[in-house]
């Protein structure tokens, strides 16, 4: 019991760091899966679906490091964060809702969780996308 008790505690540990290591591409994965339903039922194909969901998501990376670096408008650089942010509040909160129904009983426990985890990995997302380098050349 409490061996699993403990490795209960570790793989929770683990999933909510790669959650936080993945939250910054929440917007580029949304950007992606859009693209390639959008390419594939216009009757392209399963490659090309592929092929257009990366690009999108690379191209949504792409713009968004361009923008934090060329930009210096406080205004756009908070609006480029919450762009980030926000898709990767949500993706969190569904993930820690999920984890709390399966493993916890229905209490307002099931419903704080996943906004603490919402709170924590929008900041994080936030933090991390507006640590970008300010170059001027």
């Amino acid at each position: 019991m409490v061996i699993g008790l403990a490795l209960f505690v570790i793989a929770a540990t683990l999933i909510g760091a790669l959650l936080l290591r993945l939250a910054v591409h929440a917007l580029p994965a949304s950007c992606a899966f859009l693209a390639a339903q959008t390419i594939y039922h216009s009757g392209a194909g399963l490659v090309a679906a592929l092929a257009g969901a990366a690009v999108a998501a690379i191209a949504t990376l792409a713009l968004a490091q361009c923008l934090l670096a060329f930009v210096s408008s406080p205004a756009t650089r908070i609006a480029i964060g919450l762009a980030f942010a926000l898709p990767a509040g949500l993706a969190g909160y569904y993930a820690m809702r999920g984890f709390a129904v399966a493993t916890m009983p229905v209490s307002i426990w099931q419903q704080v969780l996943p906004m603490i985890a919402t709170a924590t990995i929008a900041v994080t997302t936030w933090v991390r996308f507006g640590t970008a380098p300010r170059e001027r050349h």
